[in-house]
């Protein structure tokens, strides 16, 4: 008879959308492709719906083995499920695999209930572990594997695959086609991988398990895209670490689009860009942005600070060389954003305050994402040496639910962040998170960009400067709602314990929003309070005479509101095209010139809940929040129109 294998990997969340689980769904094709292995073992539906434990359960029958992969996002689900597996069935074999299950044996030692660890890439390591259980051969020959014998705890060797181009496909298989007739209300969303492996070595990151990057073929990637376009699938993550590292990654891109307009589907292909934008990058990213298919190129930074990049070992272009492809991207009128992650050791507040506001100044005026600081077992700063040398403390944060409503289906998950170092204590840390809060909901999403932009080029008010002293008057500005508002943001991140760290209100929807999303959503929310409330600070400015009232009205009127398609803006100056040169990199000085600007916007939104969606959540990098996004043809714009 036949031992079952049962094969899991639940995601994050049971409420739509859900991934279909593309790491175990790898492993159940190349098991199923060995005709070896599948004369002596049954390898029913893989499982990747995060169910109810007990429902997980009962889609369980007398298993042999139960092999679980774990990440950040199910790891503590996988370890209550793996021990209700050993109550109910006692004999049968736990193995854990993964991202998130750390080298050697330490999980043996802590977990009693589970039986061997696989590291690394799992498609090989599990055939050749089941061809040795049932051949009765040592499993010391196996690698990537930990277990017990005779009271010790044996780990084999390091192995990464040279080749993986003969590797079946998981979509192509039929290994995915069960989700789609089982769960017919749940919107699933998927990876796909074209290239595996990352040339870098960064220290926070335990992404990739080997410097070489080796291919899938052609023919595979794009029988894949087209199981994703055909079985309507409309978020496609592409797993590669650097997408656009090759100078086929452009044919892929155009083949996603052939299929996305023959199809209809995906609504979104999402690569991680290479980290070193060149041509490749370029093209690919334009033929994706400018076809629908992404939101934005990434020009990944995560720090300007050189002894922190030099501290997690990696380099980056320089500040020309950011402020040259921003500027062409933005010419291409392809949107960028920027990456940067908070809490790295050898940061401080003053050299991440003014690395972000370095990339102003090298033209980022579009979008900025700044991440927490997460550590992982596998990553070189999850090693203790590394912690000790930088001082680096960690909270464990519970996981919410940015962008999707979290249904963890009674088990929380958690990661570690780091929220203190030697050169950034916690107090530090959390007034860098302010800063960077403050400057995205202000800046990025435009509530006082203009003011900025015009101070910093006719009075040399440093966006530094500019953005701190915004930071002091709005808390030292007590009894306005601003400060109450920013006081609950300061709070909520200063507390580790209860890491209240999701903004959510009903008016909103029922998703939960970063920090600044949430800002700039509640000062839109009471505009006219705002207003009233910011005017002290931006008064405290000088101005070219007959300035702030002008440039007060015009950058009131720019902000998107709610149920406003068409309208009007009168000025004395020509403040559309002096901002557009500014944003281009193509400075031209402020005119006073009578100015008409006339917006007719193809997006009407009426409700609170539609404009945080459409706005902040999928208008973020196309800057929607304002009436200047380009592919709108958002103005007819007249100079020296008679008064």
């Amino acid at each position: 008879m036949k031992q079952k294998y049962y094969l899991v990997q639940v995601g994050v969340s049971r409420t739509s959308p859900c991934f279909l689980p593309y790491g175990i769904g790898c492993i159940a094709a190349y098991l199923k492709n060995d005709a070896e292995i599948m004369k002596h073992y049954d390898i029913p539906d893989v499982i990747g719906v995060r169910e109810t434990v007990e429902e997980v359960m009962a889609r369980i029958d007398s298993p042999d083995f139960v092999a679980i992969s774990c990440a950040t996002w199910n790891l503590e689900y996988s370890k209550v499920l793996a021990q209700e597996l050993k109550k109910r069935y006692p004999e049968t074999t736990i193995i854990f695999g993964g991202h998130s299950v750390p080298a050697g044996g330490r999980f043996l030692e802590e977990y009693d209930y589970i039986d061997y660890l696989m590291h690394n890439e799992g498609e090989e390591t599990t055939a050749l572990f089941l061809k040795a259980l049932k051949n009765g051969t040592s499993l010391k020959d196996v690698p990537n594997l930990s277990f017990r014998e005779n009271g010790e705890i044996i780990t084999t060797q390091v192995y990464h695959p040279a080749d993986i181009s003969g590797y079946p496909s998981p979509y192509t298989m039929g290994i995915f086609d069960h989700f789609m007739t089982e769960f017919p209300d749940v919107e699933f969303h998927t990876a796909i991988e074209t290239n595996r492996g990352c040339p870098y070595t960064c220290a926070y990151c335990e992404w990739c398990f080997t410097k070489k990057v080796r291919q899938f073929p052609m023919e595979k990637i794009k029988a894949e895209i087209e199981w994703v376009c055909q079985n309507k699938i409309p978020y496609c993550y592409c797993a590669d670490a650097n997408f656009g590292i090759f100078d086929r990654d452009v044919e892929i891109a155009k083949f996603v689009i052939e299929q996305r307009k023959k199809y209809g589907y995906p609504h979104v292909f999402k690569p991680n860009y290479a980290k070193e934008s060149d041509d490749n990058v370029f093209e690919a990213g334009r033929i994706l942005n400018t076809n629908g298919a992404d939101k934005g190129v990434t020009l990944a930074y995560q720090s300007v600070d050189y002894e922190t990049l030099k501290n997690i070992g990696r380099k980056n272009f320089t500040l020309e060389s950011f402020a040259n492809l921003d500027a062409r991207y933005t010419e291409a009128g392809i949107p960028t954003y920027t990456e940067l992650i908070l809490g790295m050791p050898g940061e401080t507040y003053e050299s991440f305050s003014k690395g972000i506001c370095n990339l102003l100044e090298s033209g980022q005026h579009n979008s900025m994402l700044v991440y927490e600081c997460q550590v992982y077992d596998n990553s070189p700063m999850g090693d203790p040496e590394y912690k000790k040398k930088f001082g680096i403390q960690t909270s464990r944060i519970p996981i919410f639910g940015i962008h999707y409503n979290p249904d963890f289906s009674g088990v929380q998950e958690y990661f570690d962040v780091i929220t203190g170092t030697n050169s950034m204590p916690k107090h530090d840390w959390v007034k860098s998170f302010m800063f960077a809060i403050t400057l995205q909901a202000f800046h990025h999403f435009g509530l006082l960009k203009f003011f900025a932009l015009y101070l910093r080029h006719e009075k040399n008010v440093l966006f530094y400067d500019f953005y701190n002293g915004l930071i002091d008057y709005i808390f030292s500005a007590k009894g306005t709602y601003l400060n109450e508002l920013f006081t609950e943001l300061y709070d909520r991140k200063s507390d580790t314990d209860k890491a209240q760290w999701t903004y959510q209100k009903e008016k909103f929807g029922k998703v939960g929003w970063y920090f600044e999303e949430g800002a700039f959503l509640e000062l839109v929310y009471h505009w006219d309070e705002f207003w009233t409330d910011i005017q002290p600070f931006l008064k405290s400015f000088d101005y070219d005479e007959g300035v702030f009232e002008e440039l007060l009205k015009y950058q009131k009127a720019m902000i998107r509101k709610l149920g406003v398609t068409e309208f009007t803006v009168e000025s004395d100056y020509n403040f559309y095209d002096y901002f557009m040169s500014i944003t281009k990199g193509q400075y031209s000085p402020l005119k006073k010139i009578k100015s008409l600007l006339k917006i007719s916007s193809e997006f009407e939104i009426n409700s609170w809940e539609d404009y945080a969606k459409m706005v902040v959540w999928f208008g973020k990098r196309h800057q929607f929040s304002m009436y200047i996004n380009l592919k709108e043809s958002p103005a007819e714009y007249k100079e020296g129109i008679d008064e």
